[in-house]
């Protein structure tokens, strides 16, 4: 009776600091969402044969953060060490390698623009027909042979000094069919848009060159804007328009009637045989000869903790303040959909926390993950009580004849 009164009051003495990481611009970093979708896209790919071990990788995937943090919260952590599986489908793999994009994007535009000054951005849009899934994979090939075709197009490369281009794949569930479509940075010359000068190309004109290039005149959708670029800021949120995820997690990942986030085991297997081993972004231009000068990685092989190049050194005072940054390490708790750092509660006193980011006692955890939310129908419980369906309507036709009457069975003679 001792020993259990005095591990109860252990466990009262647990308790749990969430990972509140945030950008300068003060908002939340999306550690808990990613990691709960590629939590779920694991799950998806342990009930597909042959593909069990990406599942594994992925649920590995990111399961602790080393963060070197300021002890004034709102100033942000940043991340020092992790472990990540760099497996294309893995949703925060995507996030990260986009952030790698991200970065070198930007880079990229301001060396460019040491060479062409007045250069602008464009943000080219080009779609294709919706596709099924088995004819996913030729379309993602003759997608890319397209744009190849494209920029050798005499008015498109007479204009296109750099460019980069990103594919992404959306899912449609009414019509359970896919939409990759590519978003484009296009460095184009300031007399781009003089139309005397005869190198303006207007929507329509690029509608037909996509066409022609995808020689597929069904086609109806291209689109072309200018990207704000008149501040670093400005322009680093107009490259966050073009570095995009591979894919969009919400359009098949939804939480089931148990409040669990959930992902179609067959979209998955579309997803991962349609992208495997094909290139879904590319430089040219301008932009090739910086990225061999500057030496710049591959994003498939890129280094997804230091995402900023920074290097360790950076990351021991704060930015902001100065101060020595404060080493904490998070796990993910799959009862809590979030990660957490257990801790004492005296322990936190010193640090700086807004009301709602306090520390959270472990009991309370407990609570919320006993309470989930009603959502849509669990594709897998439905799977799962089909199956059970059959094999009882099996058992009954086993025991009963095709015409209703049940079956005597002779016994040993």
């Amino acid at each position: 009776m001792k020993n259990k009164k005095n591990n109860q009051d252990s466990q009262q003495e647990n308790f749990f600091e969430p990972l509140n990481d945030f950008k300068q611009n003060g908002k939340k970093r999306p550690w808990d969402k990613n990691k709960s979708y590629s939590m779920a896209v694991a799950e998806a790919y342990s009930y597909i044969p042959g593909l069990e071990h990406y599942g594994e990788k992925i649920a590995g995937c990111g399961n602790w953060l080393k963060m070197m943090g300021c002890p004034d919260v709102l100033h942000g952590n940043m991340l020092s060490r992790a472990s990540f599986c760099k497996l294309r489908n893995c949703i925060m793999c995507q996030w990260r390698k986009s952030l790698v994009v991200k970065k070198q994007l930007l880079e990229l535009v301001k060396e460019h623009r040491k060479e062409y000054s007045s250069d602008v951005p464009l943000l080219l849009t080009t779609t294709v027909l919706n596709e099924i899934g088995e004819r996913l994979n030729l379309t993602i090939d003759q997608m890319n042979a397209a744009w190849r075709r494209l920029m050798q197009l005499k008015s498109v490369k007479k204009v296109t000094h750099s460019w980069f281009r990103s594919m992404e794949i959306t899912y449609n569930e009414e019509r359970d069919d896919y939409h990759p479509h590519f978003h484009a940075l296009l460095m184009v010359p300031k007399n781009y848009f003089y139309k005397k000068r005869g190198m303006y190309i207007p929507r329509d004109e690029w509608l037909r060159s996509w066409q022609q290039s995808m020689r597929d005149e069904r086609i109806t959708q291209v689109d072309i804007r200018t990207l704000q670029c008149g501040t670093d800021a400005e322009l680093e949120m107009s490259i966050g328009e073009v570095a995009k995820y591979m894919t969009k997690p919400n359009s098949y990942i939804f939480e089931n009637e148990l409040g669990k986030k959930e992902a179609d085991p067959k979209i998955i297997e579309t997803l991962h045989y349609a992208t495997k081993g094909r290139r879904l972004i590319g430089f040219g231009g301008y932009f090739n000869r910086i990225r061999k000068a500057k030496k710049m990685v591959d994003i498939e092989k890129a280094d997804l903790v230091d995402v900023e190049g920074e290097g360790l050194e950076a990351k021991c005072q704060c930015k902001i303040c100065q101060k020595e940054m404060v080493e904490k390490i998070y796990h993910w708790y799959g009862s809590a959909d979030r990660y957490l750092r257990k801790c004492s509660e005296e322990t936190e006193n010193t640090v700086v926390l807004r009301e709602e980011e306090k520390v959270v006692p472990e009991a309370q955890i407990q609570e919320e993950s006993r309470s989930p939310k009603v959502k849509r129908p669990s594709i897998l419980l439905e799977a799962l009580r089909k199956s059970l369906q059959n094999r009882q309507d099996d058992e009954e036709q086993d025991r009963y004849g095709s015409d209703g009457e049940r079956v005597q069975c002779r016994g040993p003679t």
